[in-house]
């Protein structure tokens, strides 16, 4: 057999037992073997290698009634740590956690109109590191999430914060010698979602902020399509000759069903200026009518949207990520409701496990791939300690 060859299937049984390992613990070298067809020999060897790399860690015996007790085994989820940083229109969080997204801390930075974002981004990772590496945790990997369209680690396109230049990860990977990885925000929050419900090969997340992303999973895979504009559910048209968008546009479905869009015709409908989140939620619990007359609207073009996104995709999962959806119980069943009146295909539609955080949580996931060289990766969170 040609070494390449040789090199190639060593390299694939490697992936396949640490990632066994990482997902399942804890796990025998005989577990290994059965669960993944391959030799003693050949586990042995890996789990070795894996051993002295430290990778891995033997937790004692396993409690059996006959023969000898198997070693168990199980991933050294603190060998090292990642940070992810999800930059918002207005806010920037910054979260470090272990290999498993596990013993997390998020951070919160203002990220002001007139500030340049790669002098910005510096500084907080400067400030991360120099926290995380006194107590000799060493980041393997930073993860960027960026709102706009992100193809091959180039950002080509945000609508929110100028980039002077397109090659953001390269130079923070430059200035810091730590692998850098960018991508759209909508992609890391399904990848986040996705590690959460880790039997569903199919998903789709949808975020509704100042706009509406969307990340999708086909077959466990991420689908970008062919530049990275895959996903752009916000540019979708609801109304033909609708409003004027950025994008060139009229009538894109975020002018009239984002968190912004609905919170502007709140206001308008109340005379209200510069309403927030926190306002509009409060006015919903104290039964404002028109707070219940606006959320209507909004299931309505939610509902209208989804039912594209279920025709289109036929996807098993679509997790609801906004304010609206996480913080009033009824939102998702009023918007299944809607459906169920429309069309008889089944899909669950669930509000996100992880909020504010799933993009972060992707980022985790990216990077701790990414430095395992493995291609899925089940993670949890800890309670989180927030920090501002």
């Amino acid at each position: 057999m040609p070494i390449a060859n040789q090199e190639m299937i060593r390299d694939n049984n490697r992936r396949l037992v640490l990632e066994y390992i990482v997902n399942n613990p804890p796990v025998s070298r005989a577990d290994l073997s059965k669960h993944l067809k391959l030799t003693k020999a050949t586990i042995s060897a890996i789990v070795q290698d894996l051993l002295l790399q430290n990778l891995i860690l033997e937790i004692g015996s396993a409690k059996t009634s006959l023969g000898r007790k198997p070693i168990l085994l199980e991933f050294n989820q603190q060998y090292g740590y990642a940070l992810a940083i999800d930059v918002r229109p207005r806010q920037i969080l910054a979260l470090i956690s272990d290999l498993k997204g596990e013993n997390c801390h998020v951070h919160k930075y203002p990220f002001l109109p007139e500030e340049q974002l790669l002098p910005l981004l510096t500084r907080i990772v400067q400030e991360m590191l120099k926290e995380y590496e006194q107590e000799n945790r060493k980041i393997l990997g930073i993860s960027v999430g960026i709102y706009g369209v992100v193809r091959k680690n180039q950002i080509l396109f945000t609508p929110y914060y100028p980039l002077p230049d397109p090659n953001l990860g390269s130079m923070l990977e430059e200035t810091f010698g730590i692998p850098v990885l960018v991508e759209n925000e909508a992609n890391l929050s399904v990848l986040g979602e996705s590690a959460f419900h880790y039997d569903c090969r199919n998903m789709i997340h949808i975020n509704v902020h100042d706009g509406i992303g969307m990340g999708i999973l086909i077959n466990g895979h991420l689908y970008k399509g062919k530049d990275g504009y895959a996903g752009e559910f916000g540019h979708t048209i609801l109304f033909p000759d609708g409003k004027p968008c950025p994008c060139g546009n009229r009538g894109c479905f975020e002018l009239y069903a984002s968190e912004k869009a609905i919170l502007e015709e709140y206001g308008k409908r109340t005379g209200k200026e510069n309403v927030s989140i926190d306002e509009f939620l409060s006015d919903y619990s104290r039964k404002i009518p028109q707070a219940h007359d606006i959320m209507e609207l909004f299931v309505k073009y939610m509902s209208i949207g989804i039912n594209n996104l279920i025709n289109t995709f036929n996807t098993d999962l679509i997790v609801l990520n906004s304010s609206f959806s996480n913080y009033i119980p009824d939102i998702n069943s009023r918007i299944v409701e809607y459906l169920a009146r429309h069309q008889n295909r089944d899909c669950r539609i669930i509000p996100s496990s992880l909020q504010d955080i799933s993009g972060l949580m992707g980022g985790i996931r990216l990077s701790s791939e990414h430095f395992l060289d493995i291609r899925h990766l089940k993670i949890r969170t800890s309670p989180l300690d927030l920090e501002h």
